[in-house]
Parts: structure tokens; sequence; C-alpha cells
């Protein structure tokens, strides 16, 4: 049969088909038709594409190479081969995760074409891309393959990304896909380069900046959704070191203060920077950025470890357990507790603090990681408020970062510590979220307890406990109470019996303090033996006076005994008291007996006195109840005559 010959086809189409007839039979027959088509036609572009495309259909890399670079050399501007160039730069972009046959031979390709050419078809492939996050990224690849092009096209790629977040679209958060570029990608990049690049201060500050910004907000999403492990938070922390050390060498800063890698740790960091605060103070802090900045990022670093020891993880199937610092209690007849060691006082700390530190406590030893995270974080605002123009220029830094939970929850807690409670009880009314409202009624409690508002306490004590939480029913502390005169402090656990236990001292202890102003009054006294109960018998110091003044007063009356008082001891002592021994006291806690018939020795009721003893012993049954389930009932139904105890 007789081949068809197309009269209009030119002769390099004629060639170029010849070549793809020949290509599905006999790939040699098929390369000596392009052979002879190329020497022919050399700067026929179709030609040299095709015979291109048949050495990469054919998977010969070199050969390929070959040929593509003499593309790039001679039709840059031929829309086909740009749409072959966005596959060659896409391909290497995914180099690293992708197992396409198509992209691993461009890649494999690549490598062969000569680094000339290599770094004009990147260049010249960003210069002329249109859309400006494409653009970035080829420039990056650029400069992660040719790593002598950073200190000419390095500054350029910063410039283009900062001016691209500025001006782009839904990129007013920090998180955005240009800033992920420029922190992420960008500057390890160029910290990994010796040499000092061509970038004024004030942009490495703000890169600086903007790193801290970008990488706080992960962290504090990290943080709010409890996604991330602590390992993968250790790396967050570690590249942002990388980005300050980086700043550190172009900007010619005291390396000492920029490492935060090696043998680094808190306490030494710490002293570091005390020793050069107490260096730069002789002369000026103000303006001395690095020491603003590495104060700051210290701080925020100290501030998140404090954040996340308050809520410390637990093993697999165990409720976790968080921590509020609250007021404590003092009883001076008790041992002092054993203050800090001399010998890890941290040199130089008296220079700041200016006062007595409160004593702090917490529910078991192994949480004394949150005591010295806390503390540090003291020493660290210390620092940061001495100086008016520091703590404005950490004000300044810090209301980009949308990280408000990290600070606000801190400072009452710092404001409490130095018992600055007005400050503190401003702070506590502005919490408004929902997920901190038991977080803010057993704050609101403790510091009107502390400011002798006694009648207050009350409703904050009364909302707080419908937001315990009941799948975390913990156990009674015996923390809560320290020897001595100096002010405690307790990080408090957020489970049921150790909240319902500090609201209830809290109250008993208003309700003793208000009866101390305003003399005997038998309904507080009552009061007080219901609460006590709970915390027995750490708290059982309130009853022998109460019960010397009901001596004294030679009567006792409280309708709310039957309901409430459950404690052996308790009852035990009550009912000695109207024995002859025991002064003869009149009693009135059985309502139903009726105001004429009090319970004494001298001429009383025999039926009475029976009937009281059978009241009692129905009592003693009881001993046995839930004593958080009673004192719950007691606080919730009994409020207006709670509320008349601190009148």
């Amino acid at each position: 049969m007789e081949m068809e010959v197309d009269l209009e086809q030119t002769d390099e189409e004629y060639v170029i088909q010849k070549a793809k007839e020949a290509l599905k039979i006999d790939p040699f027959a098929a390369k000596a038709w392009m052979l002879t088509a190329k020497s022919l036609y050399p700067n026929n572009f179709w030609v040299q594409f095709e015979t291109y495309l048949i050495e990469k259909t054919a998977g010969n890399v070199k050969e390929a190479a070959k040929c593509f670079s003499d593309l790039i050399g001679k039709f840059q501007q031929t829309p086909d081969l740009w749409k072959e160039i966005e596959k060659v730069t896409a391909a290497l972009r995914c180099e690293t995760v992708s197992e396409d046959p198509e992209t691993l031979f461009l890649c494999g390709m690549f490598k062969h074409i000569s680094s000339d050419v290599q770094h004009k078809l990147l260049l010249f492939t960003a210069d002329h891309c249109g859309d400006t996050m494409e653009h970035c990224r080829l420039l990056l690849l650029l400069l992660q393959r040719f790593p002598t092009a950073i200190s000419s096209y390095g500054p350029r790629l910063v410039d283009t990304l900062l001016y691209a977040e500025k001006h782009g679209v839904d990129t007013q958060y920090p998180i955005n896909s240009y800033r992920k570029l420029l922190v992420c990608e960008l500057l390890p990049l160029l910290a990994n380069q010796e040499i000092k690049l061509d970038l004024a201060s004030k942009l490495l500050l703000k890169l600086l900046s903007k790193s801290l910004e970008y990488y706080l907000c992960i962290l504090g999403k990290a943080s709010a959704t409890s996604q991330d492990s602590d390992g993968n938070m250790e790396t967050i922390w570690f590249k942002l070191f990388c980005v300050i050390a980086f700043v550190g060498r172009q900007l010619s800063w005291e390396p000492h203060l920029t490492n935060f890698v090696t043998n680094w740790s808190k306490e030494s960091y710490w002293q570091k920077i005390l020793s050069a605060w107490q260096m730069k103070a002789k002369v000026s802090v103000h303006d001395d950025k690095q020491l603003l900045f590495c104060l700051s990022i210290f701080f925020l670093r100290c501030l998140q470890e404090y954040n996340m020891s308050l809520v410390p993880e637990q093993p697999p199937g165990q409720t976790a357990t968080s921590y509020l610092l609250v007021e404590g209690f003092t009883d001076p007849t008790l041992p002092q507790p054993i203050s800090e060691p001399k010998s890890k006082k941290r040199k130089g700390d008296t220079e700041i603090i200016h006062m007595t530190n409160p004593h702090i406590s917490v529910p078991k030893l192994d949480l004394k990681a949150l005591q010295s995270n806390f503390l540090m974080c003291v020493n660290c605002w210390d620092l940061i408020s001495a100086s008016e123009t520091v703590h404005r220029e950490f004000i300044k830094i810090y209301s980009h970062l949308q990280l408000d939970s990290w600070l606000s929850l801190f400072l009452i807690d710092y404001a409490l510590y130095r018992a600055k409670y007005d400050e503190a009880i401003t702070c506590v009314q502005k919490l408004t979220d929902i997920n901190v409202l038991l977080v803010k009624y057993i704050r609101l409690a403790s510091i009107l307890y502390i400011k002798k508002n006694f009648r207050a306490c009350l409703e904050p004590i009364l909302l707080a406990l419908p937001l315990m939480p009941t799948n975390n029913p913990g156990c009674l502390s015996t923390h809560l109470i320290v020897g001595g005169n100096q002010r405690h402090l307790h990080f408090l656990p957020l489970t049921k019996m150790a909240i319902l236990q500090y609201l209830v001292k809290v109250l008993l202890r208003c309700i003793k303090e208000n009866m101390g102003k305003h003399g005997y009054s038998e309904l507080s006294i009552g009061h007080i033996f219901v609460l006590v109960q709970l915390d027995w018998p750490q708290e059982e110091d309130f009853i022998p006076m109460l019960l010397e003044e009901i001596k004294q007063h030679q009567s006792f009356q409280y309708h709310l005994f039957q309901s409430y008082i459950i404690n052996v001891d308790i009852m035990e002592e009550l009912t000695y008291l109207w024995t002859p021994q025991g002064g003869q006291v009149n009693l009135e806690i059985l309502p139903n007996l009726g105001s004429q018939r009090r319970i004494g020795t001298r001429g009383a009721d025999k039926g009475a006195k029976v009937e009281l003893k059978q009241a009692i012993k129905r009592q003693v049954a009881r001993s046995n109840e839930k004593l958080d389930d009673l004192l719950i009932s007691f606080l919730q139904s009994e409020r207006a005559l709670i509320m008349q105890a601190l009148v």
C-alpha cells in the first residue's frame, strides 16, 4: 500500500512525523531521524523539542539533559518550553517526597545540566513568574541549590516576602503562607551562611520580631489544642533560638546572650541576663535591643513552661489536673516551713526584690518544677518592670503576639505574689471566658478574704460550687496551712475535693474573723462547727475556744445542728457541756423542742434530755455520710443564714 503524502507538510514536520512513527517500533531509527533533523534544522524549535521528548520518553537522562540545555539556550520565550520548565521546577520542589516516575526523571535530568544553566534556568523562571508566591518559591529554590547566590538574592527575597505579606490578602494573622516561607525556609537558609549579609539593622530586628510572632502563635495554637507534644514544642523553640543567633551574628551582638542552644539552662541563662542588666544599668539599658529581645524571649520561654506546668501531662486514661495559685493559710503555732537553702538563692535577686517573699507550697514533691518555673517568671517580670522604657518596649513587642491568655493569668499570679490585691482583683474581674469562670470565682473568694471583705466572699464561693469538676474528685490536701507568720501561697489542684476544701477554709476564716470583730454569735459558732467537719482533725484547733465561749455564756442555740453536724468528736464536746462536769450549759440544738425547752441539768425537762440523747444517737449513726455532699448542701441551702454570720 502506498504511503499517503501530505503536500502541505513542511520538511521539518515530515522528519518529526517519521521519527514519531519509528519510535513505536524502533527507538534507534527514531533517534537517527531526529539527529538528522537537528543537523538540518538547528534553529527549528519543534525539531529540537521533539528530540528532547524522544530522549525523555526513552528514559535517557544525560541525553535529555543535553537537549534541554540546548532548548533553554535558544528558545527561552517559547510557551511549550515554559510548560516543561514549570514541570522541572515543580519536580525540584517535591524531589524528596515524591515517587512519581516523571518527577524523579526530571530531578535526575536537572542534576546533569551544567550549574550555569541550572542557575540561569531558576533565576530566569523566577523573574518571569507572574504569581508572587511562585516567584518566591522559585527564588528560594535557586538559593537552596546555589548557596553562593544567597548574598546576592537573599536580601531581595526577604524584601519581596515582607512586601507581599504587607499587601497580601488574608495576611493580617502571623500564620500565613508568606510568613511561613520567610521564617521556616528562608531564614534558616540565611542562618547557615557564615558571611555577613547586606541587611539593615532595622530590617534584622523586624525579622526577629516576625519570627518571634510566628513561632509563638504556633506555640499558642499547640497549647490551646494540646495537639503537639513537648518534643514538637522544643523543636519550635530551637528554631526560634537559631533565628536569634543569626540576627545576633549579623548585628554583632554578644554571643553569650544569643546562645540559647549550647549548654543552655534557665538558671545559668538567668545569671547571664542579670549580669548583663547590671552592667548596662551603669550606662543605660533603654536602647539596648539585644538585652530587650533576649530578656523578652527568655521570659516568654519561661512563661510558656510555667503555663504548661500548671496543667502537667498525665498517663493515658488518667484525668489531667490543673493547678491554681491562691493565698494559703498560716498557723503561728505550727513549725515554720523549711525555706529555700541559701546556696540556691539567685545571686543578685535582692537587687531587684525589696520585700519579703511569700512561702510557696505545692501539693506534692514532684510539682517542685511548677514552683521554680513560677519564680523564674517572677524574676523576669521584676526585671522587665524595673525600667519603664524596657517595660513599654516589651509590651510593644508582646501586643502583636495575640497571646493574652499566656500573660493575663500570670499577671494575676504575680500580683498575688507581690500582694498587689487591688491590681489582682481588677485583672480577675476582666476574666469572661467560660473556661476560666471556676478560676475566676476561686480567685475572687481568695482575694476578697485577704482584703477582709468577708460578706462579698460568699457569692463567688456559691458560684464556684456548680463548676467544680465532677470527673476529677481528687482528695483533701495537707499543705493548705503552714506554720509561722510568713505569707503563704499554695498551688491548689483544681479537683472537686481540693476546691471544696479551700473554699470551706476561706469561708470558715471569714466567719471566725468577722465574729472576732462583732462578739459572741451562736449562729457563727454553729456554722463553724459545720465547716470544720470537712477537714477534721486539721481544723480542730477552732473548737476549744468556741466551746469556752459557749461555756461562758451558759447557752448555745443552733437549729441546723440536726441537719449538718455529724462529726462524733464535736457532738461529744457539745453534749459534755450540758453535764455538771461540762458547765451545765443550756442547749437548744433540736428545733422541734421549741424555745421553751432548753436542754440543761438544773430542773431541765427530763423528756427533753432523753430526746436529745436519742437525737445525738441518730446523728452519730450518720457519721459515715459523705462530708463533701453535706457541706455543698449546707452552702447552697443556707445562704441567707450564712450571710447573717458575715454581716
